[in-house]
């Protein structure tokens, strides 16, 4: 569903953070917009120029994304995310 007007109360609930609002979501939401917006950007330069960032996109985003599983632990969709120990 594109339309949720109840989604701050799950994000509250995936969170675990009865205090997280609208600022919270907001913050957490843009970080992940200039994150995304910064791995288009180095994705499209590494399409046409494959030697630089070498593999440094995949691991900013593996980073990325265990932030965002530690930021919404109780979310059903991060849980199918497993990382193995280094």
């Amino acid at each position: 569903m594109y339309l949720n007007f109840k989604h701050l109360q799950e994000a509250k609930i995936k969170a675990g953070r009865p205090d997280a609002g609208y600022f919270w979501h907001l913050r957490l939401a843009l970080e992940e917009f200039f994150f995304l917006l910064l791995v288009c950007i180095g994705s499209l330069i590494h399409a046409v120029f494959p030697w630089v960032l070498d593999f440094k996109l995949l691991e900013w985003r593996i980073n990325r994304l265990e932030k965002l599983k530690s930021n919404l632990p109780d979310d059903p969709q991060l849980k199918k995310v497993h990382f193995d120990e280094d």
